[in-house]
């Protein structure tokens, strides 16, 4: 599994996160990545990627990212993408790739 937080400037720049997690059951025995924690739990009820063995087929249901989970992190205002990929074997078997603003509200 790779997860990468990336800030749009002049196109999507890495920011602040890029993650190898080399083995997705030991993270998910484990859960050992406060980050990863922040946004796989975001993914909640609405994928059965959340015990090993991973299935043959992802799936990831009528998600919408939600953006209020970073409000525990310090990050400015402006556009944000995270894409997470998922690999078995070096072949890229599922990508997810959420795009997001974080605004001021006043």
């Amino acid at each position: 599994m790779r997860m990468q937080l990336l800030k749009k400037a002049s196109g999507y720049k890495p920011f602040l996160y890029n993650i190898c997690q080399s083995d997705v059951c030991e993270y998910l025995e484990k859960r050992n990545h406060p980050f990863v924690n922040i946004i796989l739990s975001s993914f909640g009820n609405r994928t059965n990627v959340n015990k090993c063995p991973i299935p043959s087929e992802i799936v990831l249901e009528h998600f919408r990212f939600p953006v209020k989970v970073l409000d525990i992190m310090p990050l400015p205002f402006g556009d944000y993408a995270l894409f997470t990929t998922f690999s078995f074997r070096r072949a890229e078997l599922a990508q997810v790739k959420v795009y997001f603003t974080l605004t001021e509200y006043r």
